[in-house]
């Protein structure tokens, strides 16, 4: 599991390192080839009492295909947990969309009349 977390406006500690790869560890028991996630966490108050004062960044690196996902909340503990819900989410529609538009060899094979 290769995640990584930054942090511009605060030093990101082990607990929330912790914190964040336990909310996402579940991207990982699909099977999926994810080779790396990147997560970029923002705490910026513009006025007193913000409620989108937190936001959380999700990068997921598939084979031919970035996702993102970007979630705001009052809390940072919150966004984390809203982003991963997110990544989630869009992970299931992304792999739901390449098994749908497998077509398997034996549709194009002529049926045979005697």
């Amino acid at each position: 599991m290769h995640v990584i977390v930054q942090s511009k406006t605060f030093a990101v500690t082990e607990a929330l390192r912790a914190f964040v790869e336990k909310h996402l560890s579940r991207l990982f028991r699909r099977k999926t080839r994810i080779s790396q996630i990147i997560v970029y966490l923002e705490s910026v108050p513009k006025r007193k009492n913000d409620l989108h004062a937190t936001s959380a960044k999700i990068y997921i690196d598939l084979p031919g295909r970035n996702i993102v996902v970007q979630e705001k909340a009052e809390d940072l503990y919150l966004a984390i947990i809203q982003a991963a819900h997110s990544a989630a989410r869009k992970l299931r529609k992304v792999k739901e969309k390449r098994m749908n538009n497998h077509v398997p060899r034996w549709a194009f094979v002529p049926e045979y009349k005697e």
